[in-house]
């Protein structure tokens, strides 16, 4: 069975998206993991990133392929979808002329911000209350159905989630092993993460208890929490800044030094020039500037991979 991680902060503009690019592109390059990356947010800014803005395009528009809406549309329809219609295989970009064999990706789709008003209103009537609950866990469970058909063929499934909790978020929670937090070392950034990790909490104990009380098999499996990982840090010396470090402390005092990732991201250009290509940082050399911060870059995520497989591993 693969780890099945959701990415999530509620705060915009931490990184959140290469960062789950980069997790897959490491675990695939280092450890030869087996990835699955779901593109979860409207933005669809994971499926750019992950094949090119030009051929998701074609892909979703021109072509009408499958994605993640498709999904949910075989909910709605009452009809059944097989994963490997949605899943991409070796279409992630993995350096110039060559994608990933071993990470695959399901595309997002901007009309996944209506899909989840429409998951909201969609109530289907039963014998009993407890018939009703079956169906509302049936409901959650769509991304968590996609995934089990296709268990055996991934080491880890990364799921870059919208910074909402809004049902189509909360299939993902639902889907998921554990939940791990980017963050950027500011005020904003971090100050909503004790209250992710209380909604957590309160999301395991509701599912817990409407388990309990459906009557089905098995047991719900609380989503945990894997660590913070802090993006864009600025280094003076052998750290952090002054600034920055106060504020990666304050965390730790918060929640704990376990909590927090000791490896992380420094601030860079190589990042978003990788990106502007559609390539991970890994790829520096094919980058026509910034290789340099590239090439660091590449080093610190390296070791926030290596960190990510000893506590999610």
């Amino acid at each position: 069975m693969p780890k099945i991680i959701s990415m999530i902060n509620w705060k915009g503009g931490v990184g959140k998206t290469t960062l789950t690019l980069h997790l897959a592109a490491g675990l695939a390059l280092r450890h030869s993991k087996r990835i699955l990356l779901i593109d979860l947010d409207p933005q669809c800014n994971l499926s750019f990133l992950a094949i090119g803005a030009g051929a998701y395009i074609d892909h979703t528009y021109k072509n009408k392929f499958p994605t993640l809406k498709t999904i949910f549309d075989a909910y709605f329809d009452r009809s059944t979808i097989n994963a490997s219609d949605v899943i991409l295989k070796k279409r992630v970009r993995a350096s110039a002329g060559r994608v990933f064999t071993n990470v695959d990706v399901i595309l997002s789709h901007q009309e996944l911000t209506l899909l989840d008003m429409k998951l909201a209103r969609e109530k289907r009537s039963g014998r009993d209350h407890r018939e009703e609950t079956k169906f509302e866990i049936e409901k959650i469970s769509i991304i968590k159905s996609i995934i089990d058909s296709v268990s055996d063929e991934y080491d880890y499934v990364l799921i870059d989630c919208p910074p909402n909790v809004n049902l189509v978020t909360q299939s993902a929670f639902f889907a998921s092993d554990y939940y791990v937090v980017p963050a950027i070392p500011d005020f904003l950034s971090t100050v909503g993460i004790a209250l992710i990790n209380q909604y957590m909490d309160q999301f395991n104990s509701d599912y817990q208890s409407m388990w309990g009380y459906s009557g089905l098999a098995g047991s719900y499996a609380d989503t945990q929490f894997g660590g913070i990982i802090f993006n864009m840090v600025d280094e003076y010396g052998e750290g952090p800044k002054k600034g920055h470090r106060g504020i990666i402390n304050n965390l730790k005092a918060e929640l704990g030094d376990s909590a927090i990732f000791k490896n992380y991201v420094t601030d860079g250009d190589g990042v978003s020039t990788a990106a502007e290509m559609n390539l991970p940082v890994f790829a520096h050399r094919d980058l026509p500037r910034a290789q340099q911060n590239a090439f660091k870059q590449a080093n610190y995520l390296d070791n926030v991979v290596d960190e990510f497989m000893s506590r999610i591993g």
